[in-house]
């Protein structure tokens, strides 16, 4: 099926279901925008909880043989571990009208869609408890945790409105509104291009890497990273104008914006420990994605 690269629609998202149904993953790599960052994965866990250590006995796995303990008493010890609590994954999805940009490949706004539904469906799938944010439209959507697949048609429903000209919502109220809901031990991905993060958000931040696991998905379109040296026609969807990628006022410019974003971006996810995955919008994002949050399980 042929993915519109500008709107997000239904049988597409709805199709998504059977990808992560059959999605098998190859080796896990690290990918960095900027050099900054890591692999974390918002879904990676052993599935399993630390207990407690008991002396060896006999049909124990000698792979979970603590050798600390071990060499400080002089006999074997086992590591005993009981089942995690499910996992709270927390989908935040950015759609406001920033987002509706690409110079190739698909939309910002599209990937973010799409993404947020692929991790809905594999939440599912590994019996995670969900909730979703989609900002955008001039207007916050929420649903809290579930555990079905109830949450799954209000999320296309939300993904699939008509998008609006303009929003008022700012990175910071998204933070804002994030502190509000979210409870603590949630695992929180963020689809966004974080194009206002600004220097006051990263204190807000920190207290919400304190109490939860944060992963940055960072959607980009190399023309933001680098403006063409050309003459170049853009629209505002009602207005066509000209922009000089000649000039290099104007080419300084670009990348001091640029600059100013990404080393925000870089100063939350290494101060904090956040997880990390840049994705550029004539990307294979879907493998990509797959591959950072799943492979190596």
């Amino acid at each position: 099926m042929s993915v519109n690269p500008v709107l997000l629609e239904l049988p597409d998202l709805v199709s998504l279901k059977e990808q992560a149904e059959s999605l098998s993953l190859p080796t896990n790599q690290n990918y960095s925008l900027t050099g900054f960052g890591d692999k974390k994965s918002p879904f990676r866990s052993r599935g399993l909880d630390f207990q407690e250590v008991r002396v060896y006995q006999p049909g124990d796995d000698i792979r979970q043989i603590d050798w600390r303990v071990t060499a400080k008493y002089g006999k074997p010890f086992t590591k005993l571990y009981t089942e995690e609590k499910e996992q709270q994954i927390y989908l935040i999805c950015d759609l406001r009208p920033e987002m509706q940009f690409a110079s190739q490949g698909h939309f910002k706004s599209v990937m973010a869609g799409r993404l947020t539904v692929l991790s809905a469906f594999m939440a599912l799938k590994k019996k995670n408890r969900l909730a979703y944010t989609i900002f955008g439209q001039k207007r916050i959507s929420s649903l809290p945790n579930i555990a079905s697949e109830d949450l799954i048609a209000p999320l296309l429903h939300e993904l699939t409105q008509e998008p609006s000209e303009r929003s008022e919502i700012s990175f910071s109220e998204i933070l804002s509104h994030l502190g509000s809901v979210l409870k603590t031990g949630a695992s929180l991905i963020l689809f966004s291009d974080f194009h206002d993060i600004k220097e006051q958000d990263l204190k807000y931040l920190g207290q919400l890497a304190q109490k939860n696991t944060i992963t940055f998905v960072h959607l980009y379109d190399e023309m933001e990273r680098q403006l063409p040296k050309a003459t170049l026609p853009y629209s505002d969807g009602e207005n066509t104008f000209v922009l000089e990628g000649k000039s290099s006022q104007i080419q300084k410019a670009f990348s001091s914006s640029w600059d100013k974003q990404t080393d925000l971006v870089r100063q939350a996810v290494q101060k904090y420990g956040l997880g990390y995955l840049p994705l550029a919008t004539d990307s294979s994002y879907l493998n990509i994605f797959a591959q950072f949050c799943w492979g190596n399980q």
